[in-house]
């Protein structure tokens, strides 16, 4: 979940239930009970080949090789609260979180080491993207911006905007281009991987909570009160997008059909067969926040939250 700084976990007035925190002290080797997974906070999941990595509350970081039927504990510093990660390939990643916290892994977050802390800084990095090759960025609160070119082995800060609006969410649109989406309708494009930096006129000025690229590579930014734009000339000009949910949205992910998935607060879900030009719910029987959608398994999404993970069914497409 890549948001700024607010109310309970994490602020942008996502507010999670009292309790779902992990009380408890995970399992640092072995199955982790059901029951203890249910009551984990999950800010944000990526897969690293077949398998699916998860950054929580707590610092941990927990893995599944079955799709999610059944998670583990990985070895990793303590650290505290983690927000975001990311893989370049099946086995180098990196894992982001508060205090300006970075963890990275080589051997596909089986174990993890503390690339950076700067607890100074007292804002929580808030995501982390590979770009090309060995370089690195991750974004966070109050403009927070930080590069490696080693694969994330060592890390340098940078100031890329005049103002200390929070940077939500880095998006990789291929061929060199990013895009960074954070608050008050902050967007700031690259061309050069980074190097340089311009503001982008926003639709909307609110916060945006992050981006996915369609197959036709439109961009769709999504964020406060359940807000939707799409852009189809590389962020020149946005549209909105209607969706009956002013839910918050959190987190998205695009299937291997091209089929675009959004979740957010309240339990929300919406999925998009056309590129983004429109979303339809998601039944996903609950109304806990869920913060990242993963393909599931056949026509399923798995979406991980609040609550630990739960699979929902996509309707068959027309």
């Amino acid at each position: 979940m890549r948001k700024a700084l607010g109310a309970a976990a994490l602020g942008c007035g996502i507010f999670f239930s009292a309790g779902v925190c992990a009380a408890e002290i995970l399992p640092e080797a072995g199955t982790i009970p059901a029951a203890m997974v249910q009551r984990l906070l999950i800010l944000d999941a990526c897969r690293a080949g077949n398998r699916i990595v998860a950054v929580a509350d707590h610092g941990y970081i927990v893995l599944s090789d079955d799709g999610g039927k059944s998670w583990r504990r990985a070895k990793a510093p303590s650290a505290p609260l983690l927000t975001a990660v990311d893989f370049r390939d099946s086995k180098i990643g990196l894992a982001v979180g508060h205090d300006t916290t970075i963890l990275g892994t080589d051997d596909g977050g089986e174990t993890w080491t503390q690339r950076f802390s700067d607890p100074k800084a007292q804002g929580p990095l808030l995501d982390v993207a590979f770009l090309s090759g060995t370089l690195a960025v991750a974004v966070g609160s109050y403009g927070a911006y930080y590069e490696s070119a080693d694969a994330g082995k060592t890390w340098a800060s940078r100031k890329i905007t005049a103002d200390d609006k929070h940077f939500n969410s880095i998006v990789n649109l291929g061929e060199g281009r990013l895009m960074i989406f954070g608050e008050a309708g902050t967007i700031l494009a690259s061309g050069d991987e980074g190097k340089t930096w311009t503001p982008v006129a926003s639709p909307y000025q609110g916060s945006f909570f992050g981006a996915v690229v369609a197959s036709d590579g439109a961009i769709v930014t999504y964020g406060m009160r359940g807000h939707i734009f799409r852009s189809a000339d590389k962020g020149k000009s946005w549209h909105g997008v209607d969706n009956a949910s002013n839910a918050s949205l959190l987190g998205s992910e695009r299937l291997a059909d091209g089929s675009l998935v959004l979740a957010g607060a309240a339990g929300t879900a919406l999925v998009s067969r056309d590129n983004g030009v429109s979303f339809q719910p998601i039944d996903t029987h609950t109304t806990r926040t869920l913060v990242k959608p993963l393909p599931g398994a056949g026509t399923t999404v798995l979406l991980l939250g609040e609550a630990g993970p739960r699979e929902a069914a996509l309707a068959p497409r027309r």
